[in-house]
């Protein structure tokens, strides 16, 4: 076995260098101790025992492996033979290598060997039970906790009731059977009884969830996961005071700055912004610098339309270099509200590849269509492009619409974004639509036909082609297997069921054009469903029937064009 652990405590001494600069947050939240650690290398050796001849070039492998980053490759390598030598060093490293490149199967699998392995091992038990929540076997990871717990580890329990709602009855059963057992067993442990507590909460029985919570904040009264849990129960039963408890604890420990924070989203989650603004001041009294802080508050006061103070804050954060893409955003917000219409461009600009990039550049470029000028926006998203390369076909497509009221200007767009990237579906749609809406379809058509050229199975664009045949051309029978084809792949759609149920009428087939658009006026209905079903059954001679149904859709959209364009070339009317 010496000569297995100098090959093993290699392939570690070799991983920690490989992965001295690499991220190492992959663990489930529920494991918060490291399964190992350099300072476990002194493990005691174990009784030697010879190494199976088969086993030294997989791991000699393994170890080149690692040595040209390839750490897919090591750890395939590692883990087969954890499995065959059946060696707790070696399961450990590999669970840790497992969990550097957030590889979950495996890492599951080596927890649990490392648990069966080190029957001793808190740490891989709490691993096991970790790894098999995240992987969605919460009855299994129930094993694992018990055995945490027994060891003295803590484990999120709690984890395991996060998609409760969706599983089978029994499963349900099974599992609350299971987490009740635990706090029966282990009534000390905090992190089962608010498992138990939260499990209560979702089968409707409030007094059983306070009682597990009561011992727990009795023995932490600054238990942040049972305050806010408790602080839930009572809104849930309308308590008079549902935030008591948690503004009693935060008088008897001002410092603790989680649980305010915690209090002041509650109080804005749940309409009370004056007293979520004056705690979010007395925590930025506390911390003035916590970009954290500074972003939720200056949202919360963008809100409420408090535009100097959130304004200000937002200026903090650009000058701290922190959250700028949302710092920047909302000054553009807070410029374009008060018609200074530069200074919210310049600010959209700013706003890097994130979830506000889109907005912004849309907002930027609605500024710049006011302008009437087409030259403005295009000169604004090459600028853009330039700047964030990253996200130019993105921009692209944002350019194309914004310049849509300019119809060739908008096709150029598309040209040039498709030069650039000549397979982006985005683009290709993107551009069969303004053929479409300039009546150009042919071109459409080209363009629907090369994304099929790609992806033959693309349910959205068999359904546009398929539509746009029915709607522009006499091809009816092409038009309707390309839809059925559309609908094999999303069955249900219901955009899908109205052009299927519209190339039926068009082909004479109304018994099944109207059961086809009933389901999508069911599932969705649109105003456009609405003048094709209403069609439908004003030929089959029951016009109060279609009367109903298109005035319900103008009750939606008033003066809706396709439906107005029906009644008009049926002859039909409207009381």
């Amino acid at each position: 076995m010496t000569r297995l652990r100098l090959l093993i405590l290699c392939l570690f001494s070799l991983l920690l260098t490989s992965c001295a600069s690499q991220p190492s947050d992959t663990q489930p939240a529920a494991v918060n101790a490291d399964v190992d650690s350099p300072r476990d290398l002194s493990e005691p050796i174990q009784p030697e025992t010879p190494i199976p001849d088969t086993s030294v070039r997989p791991l000699l492998e393994a170890e080149f492996a690692l040595r040209a980053r390839d750490f897919e490759h090591g750890l395939a390598l590692m883990a087969d033979q954890a499995a065959i030598l059946r060696d707790p060093l070696l399961a450990r490293r590999a669970l840790r290598l497992a969990e550097f490149v957030n590889d979950a199967d495996r890492a599951t699998a080596m927890s649990m060997r490392l648990a069966e392995l080190a029957p001793s091992d808190a740490a891989a038990a709490a691993a096991a039970s970790g790894w098999l929540t995240r992987t969605g076997n919460p009855l299994l990871a129930l094993h694992y906790a018990s055995l945490a717990i027994k060891l003295g580890a803590q484990v999120n329990v709690a984890a395991n009731l996060g998609g409760y709602e969706q599983l089978a009855q029994n499963t349900q059963e099974e599992l609350a059977r299971k987490i009740y057992d635990l706090a029966e067993r282990w009534p000390e442990d905090d992190q089962t009884a608010i498992a138990a507590s939260l499990l209560c909460r979702l089968e409707n029985n409030p007094s059983r969830a306070e009682a597990f919570l009561s011992p727990v904040l009795e023995r932490d009264p600054e238990n942040i996961r049972a305050i806010m849990l408790w602080t839930q129960l009572q809104l849930d039963q309308s308590a008079a005071s549902p935030f008591q408890r948690l503004a009693d604890t935060l008088v008897a420990f001002p410092q603790n700055q989680e649980l305010r924070l915690q209090y002041a989203r509650l109080l804005g989650a749940e309409g009370d912004y004056d007293a979520a603004r004056h705690e979010f001041s007395i925590l930025l009294e506390q911390e003035p610098d916590n970009p954290e802080l500074l972003a939720t508050a200056a949202i919360l006061d963008f809100e409420l339309q408090y535009f100097d103070e959130a304004l200000e804050k937002l200026e903090y954060l650009i000058m701290l270099e922190e959250r700028l893409n949302e710092a920047y955003y909302y000054k553009g917000r807070i410029a374009m509200m008060r018609d200074e219409y530069s200074e919210a461009i310049a600010a959209f600009a700013a706003v890097g590849p994130s979830r506000e990039f889109s907005d912004a550049k849309s907002r930027a470029a609605q500024l710049l269509v006011d302008s009437a000028f087409a030259s403005d926006i295009k000169s604004f998203f090459s600028a853009q492009r330039q700047r964030y390369p990253t996200s130019a076909e993105q921009l692209f497509l944002l350019e194309a619409d914004a310049l849509k009221d300019w119809t060739g200007e908008s096709l150029r767009a598309y040209d040039r974004g498709l030069t650039a990237f000549p397979h982006s579906f985005s683009l290709l749609y993107g551009r069969a639509m303004a053929h479409e809406a300039a009546g150009y379809f042919t071109e459409m058509e080209q363009d629907l036909r090369g994304i099929l050229a790609q992806d033959p199975d693309h349910a959205a664009t068999l359904n546009a082609l398929g539509y746009t045949l029915t709607n522009h051309t006499g091809r009816f029978e092409e038009a309707a297997k390309l839809i059925e084809r559309a609908l094999e792949l999303s069955p249900g759609d219901p955009a899908i069921m109205d052009s299927l149920g519209w190339v039926y009428y068009k082909l004479g087939h109304f018994e099944q054009s109207e059961s086809l658009l009933r389901r999508a006026h069911l599932a969705f209905p649109d105003p456009e469903v609405a003048a094709h079903l209403g069609e439908v059954l004003w030929v089959q001679g029951r016009q109060i029937e279609a009367r109903d149904i298109w005035q319900e859709g103008l009750s939606r959209v008033p003066e809706h064009p396709i439906i107005l364009e029906a009644i008009g070339r049926l002859g039909a009317d409207l009381p």
